[in-house]
């Protein structure tokens, strides 16, 4: 019975070391969709000028690639935590639901620091929104061994400020264009932290 009981148990860390070695490599493949959207939108505002649907198109069509992915992540997880998962992307996206519809309205922008906000805003969005699903999604998933969304989201948020400074230098479209290169490389440097301490903590499962 007492070796039963160790197989049981090994059996459950080995699923739980799979759970989280999936959960880290969400942070690559986002990372990935996303860096994507960034630089097809700046190239096509390099190509056709500003737009800020070239923006709108590129993230929704991450967002989208993005939610199909979890799809066929969501059958490695355990039933009880799929339905939080996916209430949890209310979280992420209702930043930037705000951040593209809402706060617009409230401001009169030029044509040069409209495309400034329009390139610029995810940012900070992606930061703020990765915070409320850490907070509640992800911290009550129980089968996590470490809470990258929070750190990710803290690590954008603060990272963030640096844009105030930087965007009194942005004269023309190509500052713009610069600053939103520069956010992106940020973005990927979080997830590449979010990823090697997702992954290495998911040994500890074991």
């Amino acid at each position: 019975m007492e070796e039963m009981a160790k197989l049981g148990d090994l059996a459950l860390k080995l699923e739980r070391y799979r759970y989280n070695l999936i959960a880290s490599l969400g942070w690559v493949i986002f990372g990935m969709l996303f860096a994507s959207a960034i630089m097809i939108f700046n190239g096509l505002i390099m190509l056709l000028g500003f737009n800020p649907w070239y923006i709108a198109v590129s993230l929704i069509s991450a967002g989208v690639l993005g939610g199909l992915t979890y799809r066929f992540f969501k059958k490695f997880m355990p039933k009880s935590e799929r339905k939080e998962w996916k209430a949890g992307l209310i979280f992420l996206f209702l930043p930037f639901v705000v951040a593209y519809s809402v706060i617009p309205k409230l401001l009169t922008f030029t044509g040069l620091q409209e495309s400034l906000y329009y390139s610029l805003i995810w940012y900070p969005s992606l930061g703020v929104g990765l915070l409320l699903f850490g907070l509640f999604t992800e911290s009550k998933d129980e089968w996590l061994v470490a809470n990258t969304s929070t750190h990710a989201g803290i690590s954008m948020i603060l990272s963030s400020l640096a844009f105030i400074p930087l965007a009194s230098l942005v004269t023309d479209y190509y500052g713009v264009m610069a600053l939103s290169l520069i956010a992106s490389s940020i973005m990927l440097l979080v997830y590449l932290g979010a990823f090697l301490f997702s992954f290495f903590k998911a040994s500890k499962s074991i």
